[in-house]
């Protein structure tokens, strides 16, 4: 990490629509008078990770409390707004893809929701996931060149005087135009971790945002794409000190290790250890252990939770190592957790996610434990 930054936190809102979505401005309230938490983060899924068939009671509290199903997730957006209007200087991180909303209407939310959070906004946008594209008539091989053009595309939208014209690889404006309107700056920041991807964003982009161990399974591996994508920066006139590098690590907090142990046990954490532990499968191979999907799988382009039958869920499950699964997740007390977030710190990452799963592991009775472990964290990564 640059010494001129201090690294900055955000904290994830469940949003689930079985849950008032008014409580998304008391929980921004909370971390606001944190004092350590510099955004909430929301994020736009249609499906979950995981298939209805493991989300029972026998695996989580909240499947006999509430929630029915894992898929029910509520606009982010909404959210976003809500906790921003909620606060006074709490800014609102809300990730999406390049598939399912237009450039011009992404820029009209995202530039209400910069007003709203005045100035502190981030939207972090990616090539999409299958599972978000493919059920919902989407075609996922189109994320990349959708997200040139969103790309291309945003900068234009928000410093433009009047309509322009634009041919891009999937959408063709024609004296188009949002408006001037534009009080406040917004950060954009390319989310995923392909070489493609990497050289987009480091073209268009005013950061990355990444999830780790899936995409980075090491602090040197991090390092090293820090410092080749500072390099593209620089080739492409830009200050690689003003481009941010977010991370989502994944998560699960507890202060008793037998409470972890017995989540590793839980077919929901082995499921996510599966597929998205790595996020192409065969990369377990460099550590010496076997994947538990068949070869060629990757997440963001094999998932597709909705399809896989109880037998397939059994077999993979079955296939997930211990050792696999330790290597999936950041797990301990917020001190062991953020002493490992620390490292990713010090090689480079300018912001961090703490994306704890327990929660939904161990249920409602949780949620402001949650929150006292996340806003733990954050004090720990900006000690």
């Amino acid at each position: 990490m640059s010494d001129k930054r201090q690294v900055e936190t955000m904290v994830p809102y469940l949003g689930d629509r079985n849950i008032d979505p008014r409580m998304a401005g008391a929980f921004a309230r909370a971390l606001e008078a944190s004092g350590v938490v510099d955004y909430m983060q929301t994020w736009d899924q249609l499906t979950s990770w995981w298939p209805q068939s493991v989300w029972t009671p026998a695996n989580t509290p909240r499947a006999a409390t509430g929630m029915a199903d894992p898929d029910s997730f509520a606009d982010p957006f909404i959210l976003a707004g809500i906790g921003a209007a909620s606060t006074e200087s709490l800014g609102v991180g809300v990730s999406t893809d390049a598939i399912r909303r237009g450039p011009a209407e992404l820029m009209q939310s995202m530039l209400t929701l910069g007003h709203a959070a005045r100035g502190r906004a981030a939207l972090m946008i990616g090539a999409g996931e299958l599972k978000q594209a493919k059920p919902f008539g989407y075609k996922r091989s189109e994320g990349l060149s959708r997200l040139e053009d969103h790309f291309r595309l945003y900068r234009q939208l928000i410093e433009a005087k009047e309509p322009f014209d634009f041919e891009g690889n999937h959408w063709t404006l024609s004296k188009g135009w949002i408006g001037s309107a534009a009080p406040f700056p917004l950060r954009i920041w390319g989310m995923g971790g392909g070489p493609q991807f990497l050289k987009m964003t480091a073209k268009y982009a005013d950061g990355l945002s990444t999830a780790i161990p899936c995409a980075f399974s090491t602090p040197d591996q991090f390092a090293s794409m820090v410092a080749n994508l500072k390099v593209d920066l620089e080739k492409a006139g830009r200050d690689p000190e003003d481009f941010d590098f977010a991370v989502w690590a994944m998560s699960l907090v507890h202060e008793d290790p037998h409470v972890i142990d017995r989540a590793f046990d839980n077919p929901l954490v082995r499921w996510v250890s599966a597929a998205f532990g790595r996020l192409h499968s065969d990369d377990w191979h460099k550590e010496g252990i076997e994947p538990a999907f068949p070869p060629g799988f990757h997440y963001a382009l094999k998932m597709l939770p909705a399809q896989a039958t109880v037998a397939d869920v059994e077999h993979i499950s079955s296939r997930v190592s211990d050792e696999m699964n330790r290597r999936s997740w950041f797990h301990g007390s917020p001190k062991e957790v953020a002493a490992s977030l620390r490292e990713y710190v010090d090689a480079g990452a300018t912001c961090v996610t703490v994306l704890d799963f327990m929660p939904l592991l161990l249920g409602p009775e949780e949620d402001e434990k949650y929150l006292i472990r996340q806003l733990e964290c954050a004090r720990l990564l900006k000690a």
